[in-house]
């Protein structure tokens, strides 16, 4: 199919177009981004579409839909134009490329959801809902340095006494009784939504069993009622040289304390054997990030890495 007077030719992205595309994405989230290390797994996702644009040959933008919440939804993420070719309008053109192809493919999705960083806008916020808000504190270790302070920080709560209490690791089963139970999903999940890194899910029996497949670690502050939860995934390269890792742990609830205790568990968890350095994208309620923020600081010595202006669940209609 041609764009509209830019002579663009859309296509599925393949395994193929892996160099092309990091090509457009050099700049991008100063280095962190998270495309290189989830590239090649969601070409494998049945419900997910890839779409690249391309201009005599040359692969110029991408953006990926995932059909979740039933069927319901779809999930935008990944949008990005190559530094040459920025506002030309080209962004527009290739997320309605994908709109048309995914209506055309999943007639049942309602709705349209978006994870945007920064301030919105009455112009945005007039075309979209905004569903919830978490802030992002994002942190940087250099391993053979944190490792300690870590171990030190969290006995030293344990010492306190009232101050730890063990995060619970849930399992399969808990997790689809807790993240469904209607108390959790009103009064902790933000805006009644699970959000992973940058995508939003509704808490429902098929999302959970997605989420499941991806190796994530589940804690919680407690198996019936709990205040607070979190998911920590898998540590993944990032194109800043060797040894550099980011991590993302999300947290929801608002009880600092616990909220503390699943960032450090997570932490811990998450950092396992690896060396060089880590960055931490932690995600959390705006009411919690001066905690968390001095905590760190007092803690680790650490200081935030780079500001970001807080990520925003957005929806409307397909």
């Amino acid at each position: 199919m041609e764009g509209a007077s830019h002579g663009l030719e859309f296509c599925l992205a393949k395994e193929a177009d892996f160099e092309q595309v990091m090509s457009i994405s050099e700049d991008i989230y100063g280095g962190i981004d998270y495309l290189p290390a989830k590239y090649h797994a969601w070409l494998q996702e049945p419900d997910r579409r890839v779409i690249l644009a391309k201009k005599k040959g040359q692969v110029i933008a991408l953006v990926s839909a995932n059909v979740v919440d039933d069927g319901c939804t779809a999930v935008v993420e990944g949008l990005r134009v190559a530094p040459m070719e920025r506002g030309k309008g080209i962004a527009g053109i290739i997320q309605q490329y994908c709109f048309d192809l995914i209506r055309a493919q999943f007639p049942e999705v309602k709705v349209r959801r978006y994870t945007r960083s920064g301030y919105l806008g009455p112009e945005t916020l007039a075309k979209f809902r905004l569903i919830c808000k978490q802030e992002i504190l994002l942190l940087r270790f250099e391993l053979e340095e944190i490792r300690p302070k870590l171990d030190a920080a969290i006995s030293q709560l344990k010492a306190c006494g009232t101050e730890w209490e063990d995060p619970i690791l849930l399992r399969a089963s808990d997790v689809q009784r807790v993240f469904l139970n209607p108390n959790v999903v009103g009064g902790v999940l933000p805006g009644k939504t699970i959000v992973l890194d940058w995508a939003p899910y509704r808490p429902l029996q098929s999302n959970l069993e997605i989420l499941l497949k991806k190796n994530l670690i589940w804690l919680a502050d407690g198996q019936e009622e709990p205040r607070v939860l979190s998911l920590g995934a898998t540590p993944y390269r990032i194109p800043m040289g060797a040894d550099y890792n980011c991590l993302s742990i999300d947290l929801f609830g608002k009880h600092f304390p616990s909220a503390r205790n699943q960032f450090l568990a997570q932490l811990q968890r998450g950092i396992g054997t690896l060396q060089g350095s880590l960055y931490c994208l932690l995600y959390l309620d705006p009411c919690l990030w001066q905690q968390m923020y001095s905590f760190c600081q007092i803690s680790f010595g650490l200081h935030q890495e780079r500001d970001f202006e807080g990520q925003n669940v957005l929806e409307t209609e397909m």
